[in-house]
């Protein structure tokens, strides 16, 4: 593979919409460089000889290849037929954080460096996984629906909450989710026990340990936060055994990828108040099927993985490609680099 920075051309693969925004900003680089970047952009048309000068391609949200009407999913399908043409692709920028799906893996084994977005949703997500905790802790939902059908009740004590501070949560993943949410449940004072691979210290939690310790504190877990990607090594990491360790009184919040969780065992949890609640942004299946018990679920909060959305998301995405971009063309490390 080409080693980067050491190039007189480059051809980028790119949503019309980037081409439309960001070309004179890229543009500008190219200039300040002495490089000439040609935008190509993904839409029907383009011929095999296009396809095969594509050095690097930008994944953005807003790829459209063809005419209105196309779902997200048939959109993707024929961008990752794209990259599959792409014979003298070495790098894919992605929008997300994850970068679990199985294209990428596929790209990877071609040689293609995969980074992903990870500054652009963090704070977003850790803010979702907060207003979770305070929601469900406050019983919010359950006010809610006294609010639609105009009943004044007050909360029985036995459902009364319990104070969030001197609480515990164990918050599985690290990175810029985990750390940001670890940092203002800290404000609160709950003691926050972060999980990683290693166990590596992290500004935020009170104590790190190595995913192989999890069961050590998961039974101390008022709050069971999964914020990390889906691997090979954290698929269904937390299963019904591990279910079965959490206090009654606990709440489950995953922020992460549906896979990380034993779907069908988290529903029987919830459903036999095994345990106390749930806010979930991601399922095992995507869009969540119209029959699934989760939507009847009373203990249950949930999103449609929109956990991440805020209005600026697509211009920080932008931003942390052109970071990279930057860092390519003159020959510096790239960040965010998937495993």
């Amino acid at each position: 593979m080409t080693k980067p920075g050491f190039l007189e051309q480059a051809h980028v693969l790119v949503s019309k919409h980037i081409n439309e925004t960001k070309h004179e900003i890229i543009a500008e680089l190219a200039d300040s460089l002495g490089i000439e970047i040609k935008l190509i952009v993904a839409e029907g048309g383009l011929t095999q000889q296009d396809l095969d000068a594509i050095d690097i391609a930008f994944f953005s949200r807003d790829v459209f290849i063809q005419p209105d009407g196309l779902s997200a999913k048939e959109d993707t399908r024929l961008f990752f037929r794209m990259l599959d043409a792409c014979s003298h692709l070495k790098w894919l920028h992605i929008f997300s954080a994850g970068s679990d799906r199985p294209k990428y893996r596929e790209l990877q084994d071609r040689g293609v460096v995969i980074t992903t977005s990870q500054a652009a949703s963090g704070a977003a997500v850790a803010t979702s996984a907060l207003a979770g905790i305070l929601a469900l802790n406050k019983r919010l939902p359950w006010h809610y629906e006294n609010q639609r059908a105009r009943r004044w009740r007050t909360v029985p004590d036995e459902f009364c909450p319990l104070a969030l501070e001197g609480q515990t949560a164990v918050v599985v993943g690290t990175g810029n989710i985990g750390a940001a949410l670890a940092r203002s449940l800290q404000s609160l004072n709950l003691h926050t026990i972060g999980v990683n691979r290693r166990g590596v210290a992290v500004a935020g939690f009170d104590k790190t340990i190595p995913l192989g310790q999890l069961d050590g504190v998961i039974g101390k877990a008022d709050w069971l936060v999964i914020c990390c990607p889906l691997t090979d090594e954290t698929r269904n990491l937390i299963d019904a055994r591990r279910l079965a360790c959490l206090p009654r009184t606990a709440h489950l919040v995953n922020v992460g990828r549906g896979g990380i969780v034993d779907e069908s065992a988290l529903i029987r949890w919830l459903r036999e108040k095994r345990l106390s609640g749930a806010y979930l942004d991601v399922f095992d299946t995507e869009p969540l099927p119209p029959d699934s018990e989760i939507w009847a679920l009373e203990n249950v909060m949930l999103t449609p993985h929109s956990a991440a959305r805020v209005s600026d998301f697509n211009e920080r995405v932008f931003t942390c490609f052109f970071d990279n971009l930057q860092r390519w063309l003159v020959g510096s490390p790239l960040v965010n680099i998937a495993a």
